[in-house]
């Protein structure tokens, strides 16, 4: 679990209709689309896939801040329990914890490349990690409104 003032609600926007065709359809492309656009219209299309992809219109975001710190039991933990949950087809079922543990990776010991290049033979659940880490990253370019 997480605590609540590490959630944050969708953005009140309306999506980047054209960016959400693309990410709906699983167009890989529109994930590097939205970090180039970073707009507010763009995180909406982001988040509105995932809750899509995930049955629940209601879900929230991992909001990034504060200081962390990082070990490898930390990370190794993350790992674990990111790959189980990929294994479950459960990484979109509190977007907010998954991407928790995606941010307790930290950013030096290559787990997130590790983690896609294991899920890379679960194309469903790699695009599924790859939708949470670039809402996140977006998400922090765009302020998190």
């Amino acid at each position: 679990m997480i605590d609540n003032a590490k959630r944050r609600e969708r953005v009140k926007t309306d999506p980047d209709e054209q960016l959400l065709t693309m990410l709906k359809s699983g167009d890989q492309r529109g994930l590097q689309i939205a970090l180039n656009k970073r707009t507010s219209e763009a995180l909406a299309a982001l988040e509105e896939t995932i809750a899509l992809y995930s049955g629940n219109p209601d879900i929230t975001f991992y909001r990034l801040g504060g200081q962390r710190v990082y070990t490898q039991d930390t990370a190794q933990s993350a790992k674990e329990q990111i790959m189980d949950m990929a294994l479950s087809d459960t990484l979109l079922e509190d977007p907010a914890y998954t991407q928790s543990l995606i941010a307790s990776l930290g950013s030096t010991s290559g787990a997130n490349e590790l983690i896609m290049s294991q899920l890379a033979a679960r194309p469903q659940a790699l695009y599924h990690y790859q939708l949470l880490g670039v809402q996140m990253q977006l998400a922090h370019l765009v302020g998190g409104k």
